[in-house]
């Protein structure tokens, strides 16, 4: 068996296997509610001339000739945060996806539902939208060809968000990578401690292949007992969890990440054992190491050690922020009551956008004029300074009058603000905080209402009003124009205030309609206007927003659990990376040390070459976080540098969190460093 070291290395890639694959199956549901098929067909084009019972009809027809099953997905009208509906013909009665008509869809996770009904139930709905094949892919030009007889189009050229795809930025990205780390990082620090074994075994004449045959013989005798173990504390797991749904993709899924981490565990094997070899062999038998390329692939890995974790510590602390606002802000939902946010049909953007603007706009506008909608905009605030001007440190909130109603917003002299009195008057109203922008936006607010009220607006009688300074302003959990997490509160916004009904173009009332900003406090005013068909095409949810407002917060923490998981993975891989260093100088200079500590000399000047580039990387890494964050920060309030969304925002905090990983991993490295100076001095050095 290998020793300690490469046998937790090993077990804990067996082990990140397991959790990782159930992660990704988990929240990838939470995007697509299936991952079971091979193909998709989006249809985004309908001539008008379809007919939903004989297209159910086509879709039967090819799943019957094909041998596969095709489904139909869509979000629920009213909780698409966790019901979908798959509208299902399978070819073959007696196949898998058959049975879900009858015994349900079998879920991975337990967040997202996905309700099955026969492919005759899509007879009376909207034909847009993602066609599934469950079968062979080559299937899907067969779908669309057939599809297309009806006047369906098919989007040309669109990519399918792929399983893989999850591993890309944010949480799951980290626990993969700070996994490979620790994998890594054990493998080689566990071949590290065999350099005698090794010693050994090359001065009875064993080469360098037949030392690596012989450890990854030891290593295949683990696994052999290793995997079965967690084979079996993963399906007991799982049967717990959902009653081994989708238990061969979960196996797929687990075996391909573990594949990927046994490659990474036999390149780091054989490469540091290649260089132990480049030692001779009696300082080897001594248990002495290659020093300079040791300590190269030593600091080699910290690198990126201290950068994933810098992220990792980055995205917990954003995300601990984001939920902690979100949990105090569940009560300001809940006084929303039924309070609906709409959102327009994905599958209908590819075509003429008048269409949807002609059939919307109006409709909203009567709303409006009625005081049946609430419009809460979050709006970039460079549009509201010149052009190329620094952008302005505060936040910009499109409100209407019944916004006004609903939330209270007070004046600097404490008066609530009403209704304008005309409906020809724009006001803006500014905290005394920003009153230094008062000319500035003063200056460009008439040609910002211009872009937003287009040839349908009227003209606006625009000014500046005082806001009382300290207010927390309620967003109605619309968009952020930076796209980041929805921020429920703005404090001390610039509030523009729109007279009902009589400012805005149709474009722009769809398009804020996009921004989840378009708030319907009876959503029964949509779900009357999804009786009309066309309607009913575009606008295809209708969810009070204290349900997403809970879906969110759920989801959030779900990430922050994950984060933090990978936040004690990057901690696990800093402390090895610590041992590993110590390790390297300890062997190396052993006898410079004993003989140091018994001539009196302390323990930071025995060490002070070790621990002085211990200090130089802490200091290097720091500086340079100081540098990117305010590199970014410039960049940031450039207007003329289109910067793309952030995960995590820059906030300028970077340089602390670089400061408490550095000493973190000074403070690991420095209490190895102790327990094998303390071993030298019990054992001497030729023990150490």
């Amino acid at each position: 068996m290998p020793n300690r070291t490469l046998s937790f290395a090993h077990t804990s890639f067996l082990l990140f296997a397991a959790l990782i694959a159930a992660l990704l199956l988990a929240t990838w549901e939470l995007t697509i509610p299936t991952a079971q098929h091979s193909a998709a067909v989006w249809i985004v084009e309908d001539d008008g001339t379809a007919d939903g019972v004989e297209v159910a009809r086509t879709v039967q027809r090819v799943a019957e000739e094909r041998d596969i099953a095709i489904g139909f997905i869509t979000p629920d009208v009213r909780t698409p945060d966790s019901l979908w509906h798959m509208y299902l013909a399978a070819g073959d009665p007696r196949s898998a996806e058959a049975g879900w008509l009858t015994d349900g869809y079998p879920s991975f996770g337990r967040t997202m539902e996905l309700r099955v009904h026969p492919v005759e139930d899509l007879a009376g709905r909207g034909l847009r939208g993602n066609y599934l094949v469950f079968g062979p892919p080559e299937n899907a030009p067969v779908l669309a060809g057939a599809l297309a007889e009806h006047g369906l189009g098919a989007s040309v050229g669109a990519s399918e968000a792929r399983l893989w795809e999850s591993f890309l930025g944010g949480p799951l990205f980290h626990v993969l990578a700070m996994a490979l780390l620790v994998g890594v990082t054990s493998v080689g620090a566990g071949v590290l401690l065999d350099a005698r074994d090794h010693g050994v075994r090359r001065l009875h004449g064993h080469s360098y292949a037949r030392i690596l045959r012989g450890d990854l013989g030891r290593i295949a005798r683990l696994w052999g007992i290793a995997l079965p173990a967690v084979s079996a504390l993963a399906l007991i797991l799982l049967g717990l969890y959902n009653g081994w749904n989708q238990l061969g993709l979960y196996a797929a899924v687990a075996l391909a990440v573990l594949g990927v981490f046994a490659a990474a565990a036999l390149a780091t094997h054989a490469a540091v054992l290649g260089l132990v070899h480049t030692d001779d062999i009696l300082p080897a038998l001594r248990g002495r190491l290659p020093v300079r390329s040791t300590r190269a692939a030593v600091h080699l890995a910290r690198v990126p050690v201290l950068l994933l974790l810098l992220g990792v510590l980055a995205g917990t602390v954003h995300l601990a922020q984001s939920a902690r606002e979100q949990r105090a802000a569940l009560e300001a939902f809940d006084r929303t009551g039924e309070t609906s946010h709409a959102t327009l049909n994905g599958s209908t953007g590819f075509e003429d956008p008048g269409t949807a603007e002609s059939l919307l706009g109006p409709w909203l506008r009567e709303a409006d004029l009625d005081g049946r909608i609430v419009i809460a905009e979050q709006h970039p605030p460079e549009a509201l300074v010149p052009v190329g001007a620094p952008r302005p440190g505060f936040d910009v909130l499109v409100v209407n009058d019944t916004f006004l109603a609903r939330q209270e917003v007070l004046s600097s002299d404490g008066t609530r603000y009403g209704a304008a009195p005309s409906e020809d008057r724009v006001r803006i109203l500014m905290p005394r905080a920003h009153a230094d922008h008062r000319d500035t936006v003063e200056g460009e607010a008439p040609a910002w209402y211009g872009l937003q009220a287009g040839s349908t607006g009227t003209a606006a009688d625009i000014e500046v009003l005082p806001l009382a300074d300290g207010q927390q302003v309620f967003t109605y959990g619309s968009k952020d124009p930076r796209g980041l997490d929805a921020a429920p509160f703005l404090r001390d916004p610039v509030i523009v205030a729109l007279p009902n009904g009589a400012a805005l173009s149709d474009r722009t009332y769809v398009t804020y309609m996009t921004h989840e900003a378009v708030l319907f406090p009876d959503p029964g005013v949509v779900r009357e206007a999804r009786s009309d068909p066309r309607v009913a095409e575009y606008v295809n949810t209708v969810q009070p927003i204290r349900d997403k407002a809970a879906a969110d917060h759920a989801s959030q923490l779900t990430l922050l659990r994950i984060e933090l998981l990978a936040l004690v993975a990057g901690a696990a891989v800093l402390l090895m990376t610590g041992v590993a260093a110590c390790l390297v100088h300890v062997r190396t200079h052993a006898q410079t040390v004993f003989a140091r500590h018994i001539s009196g000399w302390t323990f930071p000047a025995a060490h002070r070459r070790f621990l002085a580039v211990e200090a130089a990387i802490a200091l290097g890494f720091v500086g340079w976080a100081a540098w990117d964050s305010a590199t970014t920060l410039r960049a940031l309030d450039d207007p003329g540098r289109a910067l793309p969304p952030q995960l995590v925002p820059t906030t300028g905090f970077e340089p602390l969190y670089a400061a408490a990983v550095t000493a973190a991993g000074l403070a690991l490295t420095l209490a190895a460093l102790a327990l094998l100076h303390r071993r030298i001095v019990r054992e001497g050095s030729s023990q150490a």
